[in-house]
């Protein structure tokens, strides 16, 4: 099986390196495809569709994996459902099919689901509420919606409102010239970044910060939106955009399209990094990239340093509050370095630098 459709709306990656892709039916060129959440684990593919779990449409409009490696399903037809072996579904309070695009989890285990019509929901394990328009300050029209590492909780759509949720609502006005938000990322320094038509901007310690064609690159007579904004092991953000891909690494800015790199697709829909440093992109027209520089690291390639003379095994045991083994082979004497890193990239120890003999 190949991943069923080459729309897709979002990826996520689960303790097992197994990628998560929400895809939907399109048509064009003579040739239709089913859609449905489609699982790729490095090797073979796998989909789940309305015929083979709770999912009520093949239209999957968002996937989020949660603290306890289970994954969260929206569809475009108003239903959310979850996986952890076993399908579940968890019906919203109301009537009708709106539409779930935006899906995250909060330090609580809460899941939050932001949909086109409905505002906004909470679940805490066993029931939903709802924030709408008639007893909050959000629109009934959400986009996007994510959470912070302090536990706040943001989200905007349809008006040049941000909302954010600490226990009850603030509202913050977005920068002149913003009139909506299509996407929310929230870093690990708590910094909120917005994406909308053809710009983005980063609200961070009550500043914001705009960025437009100037440093995209990308013209402002091309109309197009942010789709997704994802932050990598090594300290990047990554732009997701209708009109090509855009890189920051906290100094300079880099904007790639089918012009000036591999890309198959400027229009960009869904962005994910891995633990091996991997960047996972899927687009609208194209199906899945995956890209590296350097060259993309396969699974079983884990660790391997130095053109394959040295590889890194698994530490055990793991996981641990005590000694660690932290185990590696090397074919022929060779320079080697042992660090200790956190999920962001940044070094905590160096265990070790400098030549080790075989064995």
């Amino acid at each position: 099986c190949l991943i069923p459709s080459r729309l897709l709306n979002a990826i996520e990656i689960d303790d097992e390196n197994r990628k998560w892709i929400a895809t939907e039916p399109v048509c064009g060129g003579g040739i239709c495809t089913d859609g449905g959440l489609a699982v790729f684990d490095g090797y073979t593919w796998f989909v789940y569709d309305s015929l083979n779990s709770t999912l009520n449409s093949n239209f999957i409009g968002s996937v989020h994996i949660d603290a306890d490696n289970v994954v969260w399903t929206g569809t475009r037809y108003g239903e959310v459902s979850s996986y952890d072996g076993n399908w579940e579904v968890h019906p919203f309070p109301v009537s009708g099919n709106v539409p779930v695009v935006s899906l995250d989890s909060d330090l609580y285990g809460h899941i939050w689901a932001a949909t086109e019509g409905n505002g906004l929901f909470v679940y805490d394990g066993s029931n939903w509420e709802q924030y709408s328009s008639s007893n909050s300050p959000l629109s009934d029209f959400l986009s996007s919606v994510a959470t912070g590492p302090d536990n706040s909780v943001w989200t905007g759509g349809a008006t040049n409102k941000l909302f954010k949720y600490t226990g009850s609502w603030n509202t913050l006005d977005i920068p002149d010239g913003i009139y909506f938000i299509s996407e929310i990322a929230v870093n690990h320094e708590n910094s909120v970044w917005l994406g909308s038509e053809g710009v983005f901007c980063n609200y961070f310690a009550g500043n914001w910060t705009v960025y437009d064609e100037s440093i995209t690159g990308i013209p402002d007579t091309a109309v197009g939106y942010v789709f997704d904004i994802e932050f990598d092991y090594s300290g990047n953000t990554w732009i997701g955009h209708s009109k090509g891909l855009i890189k920051y690494d906290g100094t300079d800015w880099t904007t790639y399209s089918p012009d000036n790199s591999g890309l198959l697709s400027e229009h960009i829909q869904a962005l994910t990094a891995d633990e091996l440093g991997n960047l996972w992109i899927g687009t609208a027209d194209t199906g899945l990239i995956a890209y590296q520089q350097g060259g993309v690291v396969k699974v079983e390639e884990r660790g391997v340093r130095s053109e394959g003379r040295s590889v890194l095994l698994d530490p055990y045991p793991n996981p641990s509050t005590g000694v660690v083994t932290i185990p590696y082979e090397v074919s022929e004497v060779s320079q080697i370095s042992i660090s200790v890193k956190d999920v962001y990239g940044r070094e905590v120890r160096n265990l070790f630098e400098g030549n080790s003999d075989p064995g």
